[in-house]
């Protein structure tokens, strides 16, 4: 049976969890594209790293954009 989409990128942030300390000092303010529990590629923009993961992975797979930032964002909406 394949694999939930939650699942999946469960494991891809806990993978990209456990290398963002060294893609802090090589690829800060970059999009990683992981996936497969790979870095697939880090890109200028969130666009850039959607195409190549749609290339990469193709519709309907479960992959994960994320930048690379030391401090994650905090956004609230009111």
């Amino acid at each position: 049976m394949a694999e939930k989409p939650k699942a999946a990128l469960q494991q891809e942030l806990a993978w990209y969890e456990s290398n963002k300390a060294e893609w802090l000092n090589t690829h800060l303010g970059k999009f990683a594209l992981v996936g497969k529990k790979r870095a697939v590629g880090f890109y200028p923009t969130y666009e850039a790293a959607f195409e190549a993961g749609l290339e990469e992975f193709g519709i309907g797979t479960a992959f994960l954009i994320k930048q690379v930032v030391e401090h994650e964002p905090v956004f609230v909406i009111y």
